[in-house]
């Protein structure tokens, strides 16, 4: 691959700001990691929609399948990718397990679902 010869037009680098910023980009590459992974789930209408039913109250798999109207087994696909990114955890009543967002879901995704909850009840309100 040919190198890029395309310069920089600004006038003085400021090196200690680039130091600085550069440290902190790799002192939070994991978070960065963790936090795309979260948003490349959530970036899933479905998955979108799941996190938002679980941020209101915690569901079993029946009755996200009954208020999306899909199939259980779809529903548990999309449940099995968000648990395994520990964005979702469930609790188990007899045979029946009820699905709730996990505590250690970030805060960048709860606050993108909070707006969301906001947004659908300015359009409620509006319609």
């Amino acid at each position: 691959m040919a190198e890029s010869n395309i310069s920089c037009v600004r006038k003085e680098a400021d090196q200690n700001k680039i130091a600085d910023y550069f440290q902190l980009v790799e002192e939070n590459k994991r978070s960065f990691q963790k936090l795309s992974k979260h948003l490349s789930l959530a970036g899933n209408e479905v998955r979108l929609k799941i996190l938002w039913l679980l941020n209101q109250e915690e569901l079993c798999v029946c009755d996200m399948s009954d208020v999306l109207q899909m199939s259980i087994p779809a529903i548990s696909q999309h449940l099995r990718k968000l648990k395994d990114q520990n964005m979702v955890d469930f609790r188990r009543d007899g045979q029946t397990l009820y699905y709730f967002v996990h505590a250690e879901l970030s805060a960048y995704v709860k606050t993108i679902i909070h707006e969301l909850s906001i947004e659908l009840k300015l359009e409620k309100v509006l319609l």
